[in-house]
């Protein structure tokens, strides 16, 4: 098998699972990115050299914070629950003493690393489909298609007249003709979105503007979230993150633009609906 068809299949088999979940609804959304959670963690701290100890504690404690997020976002707790998280940093930092390790604040700063890289942006997508006041199906949906969206423009569009390098030190491949060219099929898969009944009916607040303006979030910060992944790759030396997805790598490879994207379309949608 090809490896285009073999990324293919599973493009399309990654992609049909997400859409399953979105649609069956926030316990379903949130177990497969639990399971994302912990993969993404473990590829992230094979990445950056943290010890087989500080991996496992980093990867336990991530999907502890995944958890505590998606019960804020469904509103079993509340945000102003978020101080019960200080204690927690305090006791681990001052754990440090009790094995007084050599380089431990490097260490520590590594794993807090994980948490904000992988684990916060993970547990945000319950909680963006919250934010209208009920889960909407449309809200992560919408945003994983823009995502996507902007991928495959920015490819297609970069392969057949990409000349002018973006950011040639960290990826050779991408030009500044390939990103115009995803931001905008992207703005006209939002500008589609907001003339879709079914969508208009759901997300009342959000207009062809607001509209515009998450594809340009999106867009934008996408395309730094795979340029960062890219980086911590070549510093690692390594062309993926992982295997777990047959043709495409790791999970941090796949979502390698939504680690940036989500915590600002989160903040862009919440402005709208709260402000």
């Amino acid at each position: 098998m090809s490896n285009l068809a073999l990324r293919s299949i599973t493009g399309l088999v990654f992609a049909s699972a997400m859409i399953g979940a979105f649609w069956w609804g926030p316990t379903a959304t949130a177990i497969l990115f639990l399971l994302w959670t912990f993969v993404g963690s473990h590829e992230f701290y094979q990445l950056t050299g943290a010890s087989a100890h500080r991996a496992w504690w980093g990867i336990i404690l991530g999907v502890g914070f995944y958890i505590y997020f998606f019960l804020i976002g469904s509103d079993v707790l509340q945000f102003q629950h978020l101080v019960y998280l200080l204690p927690v940093l305090v006791i681990l930092i001052s754990s440090e003493l009790v094995v007084l390790r050599p380089h431990f604040a490097m260490d520590f700063a590594r794993v807090l690393m994980g948490w904000v890289y992988v684990a916060l942006p993970m547990s945000l997508v319950s909680s963006y489909a919250f934010i209208p006041g009920e889960y909407s199906f449309w809200l992560p949906m919408s945003f994983f298609a823009l995502l996507w969206v902007n991928d495959s423009g920015a490819y297609a569009v970069g392969r057949a007249i990409g000349k002018t390098k973006l950011f040639e030190k960290v990826s050779p491949k991408k030009t500044w003709e390939g990103f115009i060219g995803g931001l905008l099929a992207t703005v006209l898969c939002a500008v589609l979105f907001s003339r879709i009944e079914s969508v208009q009916n759901e997300l009342v607040l959000m207009t062809t503007t607001h509209w515009i303006a998450l594809a340009m979030v999106v867009s934008i910060f996408g395309t730094l979230g795979d340029l960062v992944e890219s980086h911590l790759k070549r510093t690692a030396n390594v062309k993926d993150s992982g295997v777990l997805i047959p043709g495409h790598g790791g999970v941090l490879d796949r979502f390698d633009g939504y680690l940036l994207a989500m915590p600002m379309a989160y903040t862009f949608v919440y402005i709208i609906y709260h402000l």
